[in-house]
């Protein structure tokens, strides 16, 4: 929405559902008071929103509307932020400084920028034009919610920046589901899952990392710039023919897979440019209680009932002939150029497990926060993977 609409502009666009979402939260001032008790309680506020309006989809058409009015403000105090003095920032923000890389976090989160167009690549047999969505959470550590919370480390990172031990093997962990009803087709899809790979997760044991951990002493640890997206040469092609006649915006498609870049030693963005595949997805507001709840994200459908993998994951786009985990774009973003061709150099297949990273060590080295072994194996004493 335009963030120059006034209030009186913004009112007049409201539906007729929109306009008693607005007298109720906003000018019933007792309904509103009991509103605010009861907001803290995700369940029992979409109870009450339920029952004061009984329509399908409520949750959905809500929050659109709380997108529309509440987000006014926030939409007039965002700025435009150009792509160079997107570069800059990141290249000036010091990762094991907390208030730097919060700061430049909520500066992603808040501001308004342009997409970052990469160029074309042939990679996976059709050439594609890619870009990316500045965001600077797209990506979940894998490890269960209550790991990721509990106990708290006053050493954990903002989860902007994230790592994975590129060395070693994933071991599938619990994920932050919201767990199905007993008798839903997810719930028996699990159960068949469950059955094929009985006890894995009972030989799993945590442990807080160390530097002593890595078999590369140098783990990959990354920073998260935004979503990936492509488009065909020809919606391109469109794009440029428009620009000397009447402009067209090429419609880009969301990929599965995140941008993300390594940090070096010293905790700063001047390493490489990767992409990495997302396993998990943002569920809709009908299916949770908003970013809060543990429920908000989801591992996404990416294996059938007999456990083999699904055929579109780990691809760019539909047809893409080439499966991978990890790649390298570039050797940093100012190599990306919006009308260059770059190559896709796949570091990894195979899917790793994604972890929350921390500072330890004298030289603050910034390393995964836990790691989790595989009690029984053995790999130069212990097999170990992240969590």
């Amino acid at each position: 929405m335009d963030p120059s609409l006034t209030d009186e502009e913004i009112i007049a666009t409201f539906t007729p559902l929109e306009h008693q979402f607005y007298e109720w939260q906003i000018l019933g001032k007792k309904e509103a008071r009991r509103l605010g008790e009861s907001i803290r309680n995700g369940d029992q506020f979409y109870k009450r929103l339920q029952e004061k309006f009984p329509l399908p989809d409520i949750k959905k058409k809500y929050w659109h509307f709380v997108d529309k009015w509440q987000g006014r403000v926030i939409r007039r105090l965002r700025q435009g932020i150009t792509t160079t003095a997107f570069c800059e920032r990141l290249r000036t923000t010091d990762c094991k400084d907390g208030n730097s890389l919060s700061d430049t976090s909520f500066w992603m989160h808040f501001n308004r920028f342009a997409d970052l167009y990469f160029g074309k690549s042939s990679f996976g047999g059709s050439v594609m034009h890619y870009a990316s969505v500045i965001n600077p959470m797209t990506l979940l550590p894998d490890a269960p919610y209550d790991k990721i919370v509990d106990p708290p480390n006053p050493n954990l990172l903002y989860g902007t920046v994230l790592a994975i031990d590129i060395d070693i093997d994933q071991i599938r962990l619990p994920t932050l589901v919201r767990q199905p009803t007993p008798d839903s087709p997810q719930a028996l899809k699990r159960r068949r899952r469950e059955s094929s790979s009985s006890g894995e997760d009972s030989t799993v044991s945590v442990h807080s990392a160390n530097s002593d951990d890595f078999l590369d002493k140098k783990p990959f640890v990354f920073f998260q710039i935004g979503a990936l997206c492509c488009c065909t040469s020809e919606e391109w092609k469109r794009h440029v023919i428009g620009l000397a006649d009447e402009p067209y915006d090429p419609e880009f498609q969301m990929t599965d897979y995140s941008v993300v870049v390594r940090l070096d030693n010293n905790g700063f963005l001047t390493g490489g440019v990767y992409i990495i595949y997302n396993y998990q997805e943002e569920t809709t507001p009908e299916e949770s209680n908003g970013p809060g709840d543990p429920a908000f994200w989801r591992e996404r459908e990416w294996r059938d009932e007999d456990n083999v993998e699904l055929p579109h994951i780990r691809r760019l786009y539909p047809g893409c002939d080439m499966k991978f985990f990890l790649a390298k774009i570039a050797e940093n973003l100012t190599d990306l150029k919006k009308d260059g061709q770059f190559d896709i150099q796949v570091i990894i297949e195979e899917r790793k497990t994604i972890v929350r990273a921390k500072t330890a060590g004298v030289m603050q080295m910034i390393m995964p926060d836990k790691i989790i072994g595989s009690r029984g194996s053995t790999s130069g004493g212990v097999q170990t993977c992240l969590s």
